[in-house]
């Protein structure tokens, strides 16, 4: 073996070691040294010693993860030389308390702190802690603006009747989808000028006559008028200014407008109106104060039987939680459900008439009505049903209701044996401020997850508000040929030593080809042909600022994409892939080539006899139901009479199964898979793990054994959860109830 010391190579033999000591305890060392050293810190620290065994445990277990360390480091240090020193990047017991802080964003080392601004503070914590940047981007925004909270007080609609409003002026209600302010302003109403003198509209086709007769007859006698969801008739709206103008009104009469924000609303109107944001309130403990504030005390004690008035606490528990978890979208529910006021007024009406007298309370039947008369028809995707369904069997259940000793309201609250209004109140208050994963049954790394969400969503605003406006905007050479040659240069990297694109015999299925390999030549096809197209349209581009070819309606519209950082429509119609046109581009060109192999492997017969990982199919989907139907015809059994059923670990548990297929590259969320069965997260866990390889196959109906123990599992084509591929049993301890609350989902990895 040979060793290049300077210009010189020379001889060393293999157990030869060499021991550098120093007394600097930040020797300044290149990343490329770094990667050959194994740094020992004998002035020790806990968090020193935790730093050197973990490298040292990395290089052992996983080297390429300490290879791709030190790339990344010496790619910073030549990249931005000056900001890898003010940082120290290289100096990674400086680090260790950042990267394992709970809020690294407040630990951020003193002498790094003291060399960067508060913005680029913001800009470390993106790229070293990504889960904790919205939490930076808020301490950032107090320090800025000089306040202790960004989240605003929760309006009082008394207070602000009393010292804010005016009769000439309309009070106009911003309200979020969900929030439903019209109950709260009529019990207002009610305290203040009396039923009689309260008048509600709710605006549609029909109501725009009705409206400005009200509006007339209101103002002239000191009335109060509410039109509610303005918003449904901007076009109605200016109408409606000019008649509010025209009026010289009662000194008691308020005109209160609500609405949602749309981009066309009359900016006159706007600006004479007294403006007012309503939101639910934030937070499990603020939801369930509102809530009783709006409920009296002679609401709670009527019947004087306890539990009724326990029941009405698990109604409002549960509402405010289903509220609530819309913080954890996509992991929470998967999409934003308008879980309103109106649901919690119609849930306390159901529980008002079936929870009074003396006969047993039927809790199926509350079930019932509340998954499909009032709470669950806002809901469409099923797992997201089942996480609703499992709420209601946790909280409206006789166990939980109805008597000392028993469960804990979400296993975490002891309700009062009470009628009485202030002891739920008292129970309310010793509630903590910030919410807790507990008390949604999530898991505890789930603001990780939440974070990392919310903060692409931020990210994504911020580069739709940089983007320059492109409407009405002539071809500009200069421009194109600055931002659209990335694209260019890329496509033309992708394909280099590829074929595809010129490609003119395209191979389609025959009529005898089996059901995988018909799938799999279609699915090809269709990808080389949507490849072409891409080409083509970007020759074009490339032609036009060449000044080759003139500027076509096509042309303009898909380089305008392009500059707007967008994947073009036409493109998009063949196939929705990541939304930034170079991700997009990308995993087209490599979705292609990978189904060249598949295509191979399926016409050799080895397809199946080799890991498969789905993520490379455009359609993993319809790739299952192949798979379905060549069970069925190597089986000779009718299609609907086959179940999909998964096998995890080692063994032949799948043996007897006509095409198994060994899945890999999947990813878990929600929990921990040990190869055997489920295990809950740790605070410290990230948002998606690898999870081991999966063996599924389409068998006969009725063989499966032991369904209770095994959680039906969706799996999502990526980690928006949007689109579902299929669903996969994993084993799980104990109930999966207890792991559909926690949303367990396998996610395709390289999505």
């Amino acid at each position: 073996s040979v060793v290049q010391v300077g210009e010189k190579l020379m001889d060393y033999n293999e157990d030869f070691k060499l021991y550098l000591t120093t007394r600097n305890p930040k020797p300044d060392l290149p990343p490329s040294s770094i990667a050959l050293l194994s740094i020992v810190n004998f002035s020790t620290t806990r968090a020193g010693l935790t730093g050197q065994l973990l490298a040292v445990t990395i290089q052992h277990e996983k080297p390429q993860l300490e290879e791709r360390k030190s790339a990344l480091l010496a790619l910073l240090e030549s990249a931005t030389p000056t900001l890898f020193r003010e940082l120290h990047l290289e100096d990674e017991n400086l680090w260790n308390n950042f990267r394992n802080a709970k809020e690294c964003e407040k630990e951020i080392p003193r002498s790094v702190s003291s060399q960067i601004t508060p913005f680029q503070q913001v800009l470390v914590v993106q790229a070293l802690r990504p889960d904790r940047l919205i939490s930076s981007m808020q301490l950032f925004a107090q320090r800025a603006l000089g306040v202790r909270e960004l989240s605003p007080p929760v309006v009082n609609l008394k207070r602000l009747y009393q010292e804010q409003t005016r009769a000439e002026e309309p009070i106009l209600i911003l309200i979020s989808p969900g929030s439903d302010v019209s109950q709260e302003l009529q019990e207002l109403a009610q305290q203040v000028v009396g039923p009689s003198n309260y008048v509600q509209v709710a605006m549609g086709q029909g109501q725009s006559q009705y409206a400005l007769q009200q509006l007339r007859e209101c103002a002239g006698k000191g009335m109060w008028l509410c039109l509610k969801n303005l918003h449904l008739v901007i076009a109605w709206a200016p109408v409606l200014e000019k008649e509010v103008n025209a009026l010289k009104p009662h000194p008691n009469f308020r005109l209160w407008l609500t609405a949602e924000p749309h981009p066309k609303f009359p900016l006159v109107l706007l600006e004479s109106s007294l403006k007012v944001t309503y939101e639910s309130p934030p937070g499990v403990k603020k939801n369930l104060l509102r809530t009783y504030e709006a409920w009296t005390p002679q609401f709670i004690e009527k019947g004087h039987q306890p539990v009724r008035s326990q029941a009405l606490f698990a109604l409002a528990w549960f509402h405010a939680i289903i509220q609530e978890r819309r913080n954890f979208i996509p992991q929470g529910w998967t999409k934003f459900y308008e879980f309103s006021n109106a649901d919690l007024r119609s849930g306390a009406d159901i529980i008002d008439r079936l929870c009074t007298g003396t006969g047993s309370i039927q809790w199926d039947f509350i079930h019932g009505l509340f998954e499909n008369a009032v709470f669950g028809g806002r809901v469409d995707n099923n797992y997201d049903l089942e996480v609703l369904r499992a709420y209601l069997h946790q909280y409206f259940d006789r166990d939980v209701l109805g008597g000392k000793g028993r469960k804990k309201l979400a296993g975490i609250l002891e309700l009062p044996l009470s009628v009485n209004h202030k002891d739920y109140v008292k129970a309310i208050t010793a509630l903590p401020e910030t919410d807790t994963p507990a008390m949604f049954s999530l898991p505890q790394n789930i603001d990780r997850s939440q974070q990392r969400s919310v903060a692409k969503g931020v990210l994504s605003q911020l580069v739709l508000v940089s983007r320059p406006s492109l409407e009405d905007e002539q071809f500009d050479k200069t421009r194109w040929t600055k931002d659209l040659s990335p694209f260019l240069h890329l496509w033309k990297r992708l394909n280099q030593g590829s074929d595809l694109v010129k490609l003119d015999q395209i191979p389609a299925p025959g009529e005898q080809d089996p059901p995988l390999l018909a799938f799999l030549l279609l699915e090809r096809q269709a990808a080389i042909k949507l490849l072409q197209q891409v080409h083509s349209d970007l020759s074009r581009i490339s032609k036009v600022i060449r000044g080759s070819l003139l500027l076509t309606t096509d042309v303009r519209g898909n380089a305008n994409a392009l500059l707007k950082h967008e994947v073009p429509a036409s493109w998009c119609r063949k196939w929705e892939g990541p939304a930034a046109p170079i991700h997009w581009l990308r995993s087209l060109v490599s979705k292609t080539l990978a189904l060249g192999g598949w295509v191979d492997r399926c016409q050799q017969g080895t397809l199946l006899q080799s890991p498969a990982d789905l993520s490379e199919l455009f359609n993993p989907s319809v790739f299952l139901n192949a798979l379905r139907q060549e069970s069925a015809r190597r089986l000779n059994l009718p299609i609907n009479s086959l179940e999909f059923v998964s096998h995890w670990g080692p063994g032949g548990g799948l043996s007897k199964a006509k095409c198994p297929v060994n899945i890999e590259g999947l990813m878990i969320e929600g929990a921990l898979f040990d190869g055997h069965k489920l295990v809950e997260c740790s605070r410290d866990s990230p948002s998606g793990t690898p999870i081991s390889n999966c063996c599924v196959a389409w068998v006969p109906a009725g063989q499966t054994k032991n369904k209770d123990n095994l959680l039906e599992a969706p799996v999502y084509y990526n980690s928006l959860r949007e689109q579902q591929v299929t669903s996969i049993r994993i084993p799980c301890p104990g109930s999966p109830e207890v792991w559909k609350l926690k949303s367990v989902a396998l996610i395709l990895k390289n999505q």
